[in-house]
C-alpha cells in the first residue's frame, strides 16, 4: 500500500475550524471572545463619521443587491460581502481594535479584522450567537497560529494577509460548506488575496488604504468561500507554496508546526484590547504622557521630553522624521511624537484628538519639537525575548526639575488587561456624540449573553448611530 499523504496546512486549519465546538472552548477564552466582539463593535461605531466610512458606505448602498447583512450604524442591509467591506473598514479605521501580541517580540496582526465578515454571514444565515462566537474563536486561533508560523512583514506583505487566508475557511463553516470546500476557499484567497505592504514605510505618507484595505480583503474572502462552495477549486497546498517561495525572504524562522499545534493551546487570550486609538507600539508612550499630565505637568512647563523605547516606538514609521510632521489622520495615529504631544496637551487620547487635522496647529508642532526619541538596546532585548512593550519617559522642566515615568506594559496588554470599567470607558469615548450614554453597557451586556439567532439580530440592531 502507498504511503498516506500528509495533510496540508489548509486541511489542518479547516479540520480545526470545522471541529471546534462551543462547549469545548474554555470559559476564559469565551469570555475574551465576547469582550473582543463588544470592543470591535464600538470601534466600528466610533468610525461612523470618518471620510473612509462615508465613502465605502455610499459605495455599498449604491451598489445594492440582496438585503443580507446590516451596515453597522444604520438600518440598511446589503449583500454580505459589501457589509463586510463597510464594517471591516470601520472596525479597523481608528486603529483602536485589538491586536495579537506574542509572548516574545514580533509583528502580528489585528484578529478582530475578520469579525465583521463573520457577523455578516451569521446575520445572513440566521446563525446562533454561540455559533458566531465559536467562529470568532476559530478565526482568532487560526490567525494566531499563522502569525507565529510566518513573518508576513519580512516578505513585504501586510499582516492583513493573515485575515485573507483565514476568513475564507471560517466563513465556509458559517455558510454550511464542507471542510474540503473550505480548503479550496483558502487556496483561492491565498492566490488572489495576498496583501502587499505598500503603505507602512518610513519616509512615506500613510494614505487612507491603511483602514480600507481590510474591508476589501473581507469582501474578497467571502467571495472565495462562496465560489468554493459552488465548486470552484484551487490548489490545496497553497500555503506550503507561499511558505517555501517567500520564506527565504524572511529573517525569521518559518515554523509551520504552529498550525499543527491548533487545539493544543489557546491564543485568543493573547490579544490586546488597546486603551487608545493609536498604533500598538505607541500605547505605552501615550500612557506615560498621560501620567505626566495627571501629575500636573503641562507642555508649556517642559523644556525637553525624551522617550526611551524599543526600535518600534522610537524608529520605523512611528519614530521616523516624517512622524514629526504627520500629513494625514492615518499617519498621525502611527506617530509617536504626535500622540505623546496630544496626550500632554489634552490629557486624553481619543478619536477626537485626530479631528480637524490638529497636527497642523502650531501649538502641537511646538510640543513635538520638544520630543526626542532614543532607541534603547535593552528595551529591544526585552521586546525580542519577553515581549515587553514598555517605555521610559523623561521630562526636563523649565524650572530645572526632572520627572520620569516608566511603563512596563501598557494597559490592555494581556499582561495588564483592561478591567470591565476601563473597557466600558474606552467604549464610551469611542461612542461620544454618536450613541446614547448607555450604549457601551448595552453592547457589553448583549455580547455577554449572546447565544441565539435573536441575540445576533439584537446585537446588530443595537449598533445604531443615533447622532451624526
Amino acid at each position: 500500500m502507498g504511503r498516506k499523504p500528509l495533510r496540508t496546512l489548509a486541511e489542518i486549519m479547516a479540520d480545526y475550524a470545522f471541529s471546534l465546538r462551543y462547549d469545548s472552548i474554555p470559559a476564559e477564552v469565551m469570555t475574551a471572545a465576547r469582550r473582543h466582539l463588544a470592543d470591535a463593535m464600538a470601534c466600528a461605531l466610533g468610525a461612523h463619521n470618518t471620510a473612509a466610512a462615508h465613502a465605502v458606505r455610499r459605495y455599498a448602498i449604491e451598489k445594492g443587491g440582496c438585503a443580507e447583512a446590516t451596515i453597522i450604524g444604520t438600518d440598511r442591509k446589503v449583500p454580505a460581502g459589501l457589509a463586510a467591506l463597510v464594517n471591516g473598514t470601520m472596525v479597523r479605521y481608528l486603529d483602536a481594535n485589538d491586536i495579537y501580541v506574542f509572548s516574545r517580540g514580533g509583528p502580528s496582526g489585528h484578529c478582530s479584522d475578520g469579525t465583521p465578515a463573520l457577523l455578516a454571514l451569521a446575520e445572513k444565515h440566521g446563525s446562533r450567537g454561540e455559533e458566531l462566537l465559536t467562529s470568532i474563536v476559530a478565526s482568532y486561533e487560526l490567525q494566531g497560529a499563522l502569525a507565529e508560523s510566518f513573518n508576513f512583514w519580512d516578505c513585504g506583505l501586510h499582516a492583513e494577509t493573515n485575515v485573507a487566508w483565514v476568513v475564507p475557511i471560517v466563513a465556509a463553516r458559517l455558510m454550511g460548506a464542507t471542510p474540503k470546500e473550505a480548503v479550496h476557499a483558502c487556496g483561492l484567497s491565498v492566490a488572489t488575496g495576498t496583501v502587499l505592504n505598500t503603505w507602512l514605510r518610513p519616509g512615506h505618507s500613510v494614505p487612507m488604504i491603511k483602514g480600507v484595505a481590510v474591508g476589501l480583503v473581507l469582501e474578497r474572502a467571502l467571495e472565495a468561500a462562496e465560489l468554493a462552495k459552488l465548486g470552484v477549486t484551487a490548489t490545496e497546498d497553497a500555503l506550503e507554496t507561499v511558505f517555501s517561495s517567500l520564506g527565504r525572504l524572511s529573517t525569521s524562522a518559518i515554523d509551520p508546526t504552529c498550525v499543527e499545534k491548533l487545539g493544543n493551546r489557546w491564543t485568543t487570550t493573547r490579544n490586546m484590547i488597546k486603551a487608545y486609538p493609536a498604533q500598538l507600539y505607541t500605547q505605552a508612550a501615550i500612557e506615560a504622557a498621560l501620567r505626566l499630565y495627571r501629575d500636573g505637568i503641562r507642555p508649556d512647563g517642559i523644556r525637553k521630553l525624551t522617550l526611551y523605547g524599543n526600535r518600534n516606538v522610537c524608529g520605523g514609521v512611528q519614530g521616523s522624521p516624517e512622524a514629526f510632521a504627520p500629513a494625514s489622520r492615518e499617519a498621525a495615529d502611527h506617530s509617536t511624537p504626535y500622540v505623546v504631544a496630544m496626550a500632554l496637551l489634552r490629557g486624553r487620547l481619543t478619536s477626537r484628538e485626530y479631528d480637524g487635522a490638529p497636527w497642523e496647529a502650531p501649538e502641537v508642532q511646538a510640543v513635538m519639537a520638544k520630543i526626542e526619541l532614543h532607541r534603547d538596546p535593552e528595551k529591544d532585548r526585552a521586546l525580542d525575548t519577553e515581549g515587553i512593550l514598555g517605555v521610559r519617559l523623561v521630562a526636563e522642566l523649565a524650572d530645572g526639575r526632572v520627572e520620569e515615568v516608566i511603563v512596563h506594559q501598557p494597559r490592555g496588554h494581556p499582561d495588564a488587561p483592561l478591567s470591565e470599567a476601563e473597557l466600558a470607558q474606552k467604549m464610551t469615548l469611542l461612542l461620544e456624540d454618536l450613541a446614547p450614554p448607555d450604549a457601551p453597557g448595552r453592547l457589553l451586556e448583549l455580547c455577554s449573553r449572546l447565544s441565539t439567532p435573536e441575540d445576533v439580530n439584537e446585537l446588530v440592531e443595537a449598533c445604531r448611530v443615533t447622532k451624526s
